[in-house]
């Protein structure tokens, strides 16, 4: 029987610009397994957070995604499924910004116990009782006092909580984070990204977490995936990913950002910039920006390559990276 709790093959994401298709994400394939946490990270553009929501089908207007998509609700074999099937039963979202996710016309008790209420048939006093539990569960102070308030009388930090309570209160198995932590201070962050991790432990949750923060990605993830140009150009443990990239484009990305282990080394930014997702060249995206580029990058079909038993790359000349 698989592992897997999500299986994702040659998804892609069309939409429409000036009245012309375009394919910000195109051809991503991806698994997860259970109670893991994988990791996307990639430029703004890069296609991550429409991977990310394509799954529960939540693209902007006009956006349509193709592809096979599986997901195991049951504990068997992932089977395809329809995103308003499994949205509230087995998969929840945490968006970036509280704010604009939360209803200001409505109580935060009331956001939280509206899951158990709507998708479990609880009365309104158990799901009342249910969202106190969970505002407790994921550190909210006082959670009985505060389930009266609006969410603009909560700070930044504990609107986030609100979220992750209302995306825990249906049970899932899978939770979807879009950049949850980027408006937060570095306190409150490290706080949420604690919380996930310990939460992904008691409730045997899988996680996918989207972000531009490779810091906060190899802190909290098992696995990380890196998109560039609406494709994933590597794959593999996040550690490894991190210090020994096998694509120039994730040694770039690593080399534009603070070190782990804080020295002093100059950031290198990474010249040129992406590709018109209505202008994608053949071969290699990310060529007229690679230092390593040869004359076949250009010309040979851009996929993802294992170059072990846990790791892939779309590079065709990985080899570059290893030689001084």
């Amino acid at each position: 029987m698989s592992e897997h709790l999500l299986e994702v093959s040659d998804l892609h994401v069309t939409m429409q610009r000036r009245g012309l298709p375009i394919t910000p994400v195109d051809g991503v394939s991806l698994t997860l397994d259970r109670g893991e946490i994988l990791g996307i990270a990639g430029e703004s553009g890069s296609g991550k957070t429409l991977t990310l929501r394509s799954i529960l089908g939540l693209l902007p207007k006009g956006g349509v995604a193709e592809g096979d998509l599986r997901f195991s609700n049951d504990g068997g074999r992932p089977a395809p499924f329809e995103p308003t099937e499994v949205h509230g039963h087995g998969i929840s979202i945490i968006f970036q910004e509280p704010m604009t996710a939360l209803n200001p016309t409505m109580r935060v008790g009331d956001h939280i116990a509206e899951g158990p209420r709507i998708h479990q048939g609880m009365s309104k006093a158990d799901a009342r009782t249910r969202a106190i539990e969970l505002m407790r569960l994921v550190g909210i102070p006082s959670p009985e006092r505060r389930a009266r308030m609006w969410p603009h009388q909560l700070s930044g930090g504990l609107r986030q909580r609100v979220m992750i309570a209302t995306a825990l209160s249906t049970e899932p198995k899978l939770l979807l984070c879009d950049e949850p932590t980027t408006a937060l201070d570095v306190s409150v962050q490290d706080q949420i990204l604690g919380l996930l991790q310990e939460l992904r432990g008691r409730l045997e949750m899988a996680i996918i977490f989207v972000s531009h923060d490779i810091a906060v990605l190899g802190e909290l993830c098992d696995r990380l995936a890196i998109m560039y140009a609406g494709q994933i150009v590597e794959i593999g443990p996040a550690d490894d990913v991190i210090s020994q990239p096998n694509h120039p484009y994730t040694a770039a990305l690593m080399a534009s950002v603070p070190s782990f282990q804080g020295t002093s080394e100059e950031l290198q930014g990474i010249p040129g910039h992406p590709p018109d997702p209505g202008a994608f060249a053949s071969g290699c995206r990310f060529a007229p920006r690679c230092a390593f580029a040869r004359d076949d990058c250009t010309q040979t079909t851009y996929e993802l390559r294992p170059t072990s038993d846990d790791r892939a790359t779309a590079c065709i000349h990985p080899e570059v990276l290893a030689q001084p």
